[in-house]
């Protein structure tokens, strides 16, 4: 599904970076224990991202050359697209780090606080990415590959958030 533009979100963060083992993920800073993280990383055999509720995920296409990630916080749920699941997000601090496995990371505060949140990812750049890549792996120049850095951004992603209520109490 491509990004959507024209998106009015309460608040945006952004980062621009290399997705180690090809894994973007996003959670709440207090929700690090990995439960249920294979499982999320095998569905993304078949889907772009999942979610284990209590962390993202996103299966990004090459791990070689920057990708761009924004977060939007919504007010509103967006449109649905036929055949696309929402996936959920467990945030109890509201206080969320986004990056990759080994990677860079990043971490930002909720302008909507603590609670559940529904989830939609869109993205961009998916088949450009992958055929600059093979291209560039296919290739007899000598510096084919570290020219792959002037791609930063071809491939992105959005992850759209709105809230749905409080953290249920265990």
């Amino acid at each position: 599904m491509a990004e959507a533009e024209g998106v009015h979100p309460i608040a945006e963060f952004a980062m621009t970076t290399v997705a180690s083992y090809r894994l973007i993920t996003l959670h709440d800073q207090d929700n690090d224990a990995g439960v249920g993280s294979a499982e999320a990383i095998d569905r993304l055999e078949t889907a772009i991202a999942a979610s284990t509720g209590y962390e993202l995920f996103i299966g990004c296409v090459q791990d070689l050359f920057p990708v761009t990630v924004r977060v939007l916080v919504r007010d509103d749920e967006p449109g649905r697209s036929a055949g696309k699941p929402r996936l959920s997000l467990e945030c109890p601090t509201g206080r969320l780090v986004l990056g990759s496995p080994t990677g860079e990371v990043a971490d930002f505060e909720l302008a909507t606080g603590p609670g559940e949140y529904d989830v939609a990812v869109t993205h961009r750049g998916r088949d450009e990415a992958r055929r600059v890549l093979r291209e560039a792996l296919e290739s007899t120049e000598p510096d084919a590959l570290e020219q792959l850095g002037r791609h930063a951004g071809l491939e992105g992603y959005t992850i759209s958030l709105w809230y749905r209520g409080p953290v249920e109490d265990e």
